[in-house]
């Protein structure tokens, strides 16, 4: 199997702005809810470690995606870090504990597509200290679709978002914002302090969550003028 960098797989794993267009607000919820997309055939995509920790990482994604190193669950986010959409869908997350050989999904089920995902706290390149190592994850940050809300036949941005935390293990999973039309950005600001700016029915939000408890501490609507959608 190769390895990536350990520099490049967290900078890859680092994203921000997600788009989109739909309705609701935060409410927690089980994560064996919504419709189920159309059957399709899965396979386990390589494994891959997650710097810092005894865990690997892999995508369970559709068996018509080759199953090689190219193709990690990571794969499909440009090198230069941006955030862009994948090529093909994930389903779920398998973490396997290299100590001990215990794994375990990150979800109950492979009903659900999960378009983005993010490791917290992000790399920050300081040129006074170009070799100062990268700060270990400690969380992820999943966008996923539960529901063919339009009716396509898909499961993709189009759909409304749910936005859902776990520690870095892939255990803990917690779905915490749901119905979501667009993601404007996810800040993580401190240790206890992540923000998501989002939008819902026309109107603009501001979550405050703490991402070590996953409770949401306050949501706030941005009052931008009735100009603003």
């Amino acid at each position: 199997m190769k390895r990536i960098p350990i520099f490049i797989f967290i900078i890859a794993l680092s994203f921000s702005t997600l788009a989109c267009a739909r309705s609701a607000a935060p409410q927690q919820a089980s994560p064996q809810g919504g419709t189920p997309p159309p059957p399709v055939e899965k396979t386990l995509s390589t494994f891959n470690p997650i710097p810092g920790t005894d865990y690997l990482m892999a995508g369970i994604v559709p068996a018509t995606v080759a199953r090689d190193s190219s193709l990690n669950p990571f794969a499909w986010i440009s090198s230069s870090g941006y955030s862009t959409y994948s090529s093909y869908n994930i389903y779920n997350y398998v973490f396997f504990n290299t100590v001990t050989g215990e794994y375990h999904r990150l979800l109950p089920a492979n009903n659900f597509v999960i378009l983005q995902t993010a490791g917290y706290p992000q790399p920050v390149y300081d040129p006074s200290e170009p070799n100062k190592p990268a700060p270990p994850i400690e969380f992820w940050v999943y966008n996923m679709v539960k529901t063919d809300f339009n009716g396509d036949g898909y499961f993709d941005y189009r759909d409304k978002i749910t936005v859902a935390f776990s520690d870095v293990s892939g255990n803990g999973y917690t779905e915490l914002i749901e119905n979501v039309d667009v993601i404007l950005s996810e800040y993580y600001k401190d240790a206890s302090t992540f923000l998501v700016i989002y939008n819902v029915n026309q109107k603009n939000f501001v979550a405050k969550i703490n991402p070590v408890t996953r409770e949401i501490l306050s949501t706030t609507e941005m009052d931008l003028g009735e100009d603003v959608k």
